[in-house]
């Protein structure tokens, strides 16, 4: 039986889809079904694989957090727009 040449896998916080034995995922999806839907394209009829783990290590290492979106705090801009004054016109330009 031959190995699938399409291959799914956990890319940190994402979902790759890359040729089996390739170091770069040629496509990258937010959800396991997007990339899966998306390999079975790109393998026109032959299996595709599907692997929970990350083999690059990448999950192992980035931040659970990244790509979330970052909460400011109001009391902290409310200080910058405080801080930060206005120019004021020159005469002659």
């Amino acid at each position: 039986m031959d190995m699938p040449d399409i291959r799914v896998h956990r890319h940190g916080d994402r979902w790759a889809v890359g040729e089996r034995g390739a170091e770069s995922p040629l496509k990258e999806f937010s959800t396991r079904e997007a990339a899966e839907l998306a390999a079975r394209q790109m393998a026109t009829g032959d299996a595709v694989e599907v692997v929970g783990d990350d083999p690059t290590g990448l999950d192992s290492i980035q931040d659970p957090d990244a790509g979330e979106p970052v909460q400011e705090d109001p009391d902290e801009a409310k200080a910058l727009e405080t801080r930060e004054t206005s120019r004021s016109r020159q005469p002659g330009l």
